[in-house]
């Protein structure tokens, strides 16, 4: 079916939004051709991180007058808002997004920057004066890294002594104001003279990873992301990504965000990944989740070229995790630390790893624990199948983000 409008645009007279305030705007829509009985227009408020909706569906003459249902093919409509932002407004945008529905299911139609589930991302806004989602608490979560003596088995599963030693981070909370998260999951870090290790339990009831690219956007569907700051190296950050596939992606940043737009992704973490999924990947059967095993090498954390040293006992140095959900409607997150905004990349809000020594509990010994044969993901020589049902839905989610990446925006 063919789409029945296209917004050609918008006109409003402000270039931010401060938190309390009314604005108007007036969106122009070309019909293409007639709408069913009981269409109507939408408008939602929601926050980058999709974590708050406000719904301003009926607001403005024309809807109340003269809805979709009513318009006729080749004419021009003008439909006018005054939007309120709350006074209590988070973050610091807001996204607008507009488009048709009926009985609920939007009806798609065309224009700049249309979204997976028909709506369309009108424009995002800068919210002038908004208060910060962590009010006056600028603390950051700080986690006990004890060292091993024992590496762990890379298999995904998390069940060795060594890690049942690790201090846990607890639940990891909602990314920007540091509630209680939809998406449930935990990590633990250990050390020893090599690597730094890094498991992820991440519950999910729906796993999808189409990708098995290696540096593929991991981050549009499901995935675990590590972000770390190590200490003199003048802003610089790692970001390393693992998929329920055991894709890997990783990039390197001189300081936020730059350079644009994903970083250095040439940079090679040279980790070593296992994953064990509570599921199968790209179906359509309820999963449980998965867990994640990184092993990054010290070296790989050098930033002038020249070798770098493990910790000492005592270092701190500053690190981010996440784990990326992406559901049936929509995609979700949550982190070990709240971050005040919808980017993931604030450095200045990561946690502290604080490096210790072993405990008396570890076992001493600097062999590897055996593997079990079969127990390690072997490398993926070919793209995985996927569900045709859900298939359309992740093309089109990823060449939707991948134009509003090419914009300006990113994960």
């Amino acid at each position: 079916m063919g789409r029945r409008a296209r917004l050609l645009g918008y006109d409003l007279d402000t270039k931010s939004w401060r938190p309390g305030e009314t604005i108007r705007i007036s969106w122009h829509w070309e019909v293409i051709a007639p709408f069913p009985e009981g269409s109507a227009l939408f408008t939602h408020l929601e926050d980058p991180s999709g974590d708050r909706v406000l719904q301003q569906d009926g607001n403005g003459t024309v809807r109340w007058l003269y809805g979709p249902e009513h318009w006729r093919a080749a004419q021009y409509v003008r439909d006018v808002q005054e939007l309120h932002l709350p006074a209590d407004w988070v973050g610091d945008a807001v996204d607008i997004y507009v488009g048709i529905a009926r009985e609920g299911k939007p009806d798609p139609v065309s224009g700049e920057t249309p979204h997976d589930d028909g709506r369309i991302r009108a424009l995002r806004m800068p919210t002038a004066g908004a208060q910060s989602a962590l009010g006056d608490e600028t603390s950051v979560p700080r986690l006990r890294v004890v060292e091993t003596r024992r590496p762990p088995r890379l298999d995904g599963m998390l069940d060795e002594p060594e890690w049942e030693l690790a201090a846990s981070t607890g639940p990891f909370v909602e990314t920007i104001r540091g509630g209680r998260a939809s998406v449930e999951a935990t990590a633990r870090l250990l050390w020893d003279k090599r690597y730094l290790y890094v498991g992820v339990d991440a519950h999910d009831s729906l796993l999808r990873a189409s990708d098995s690219a290696r540096d593929a956007h991991l981050w549009e569907e499901d995935c675990v992301e590590l972000m770390i700051q190590p200490p003199s190296g003048r802003g610089a950050y790692f970001e390393i990504q693992v998929s329920p596939r055991g894709a890997l992606f990783d990039t390197r940043y001189d300081r936020r965000r730059v350079p644009r737009p994903f970083g250095r992704v040439d940079w090679d973490s040279r980790a070593r990944v296992g994953v064990a999924a509570r599921g199968v990947v790209d179906d359509r059967i309820e999963d449980a989740g998965y867990t994640v095993e990184i092993a990054i090498p010290w070296q790989a954390f050098s930033t002038d070229g020249e070798a770098r040293m493990k910790p000492s006992i005592g270092d701190e140095w500053r690190a981010n995790i996440y784990v990326i959900d992406l559901g049936r409607d929509r995609q979700k997150a949550a982190a070990w630390s709240p971050l005040g905004i919808g980017d993931f990349h604030v450095p200045e809000r990561f946690g502290i790893l604080a490096f210790e020594g072993a405990s008396e509990e570890m076992q001493e010994t600097n062999e590897p624990t055996p593997l079990p044969p079969g127990r390690m993901p072997g490398e993926l020589r070919r793209r995985p199948g996927v569900d045709p049902s859900v298939r359309d839905t992740m093309i089109e989610k990823r060449e939707t983000r991948r134009r509003l990446e090419a914009a300006g925006d990113g994960h």
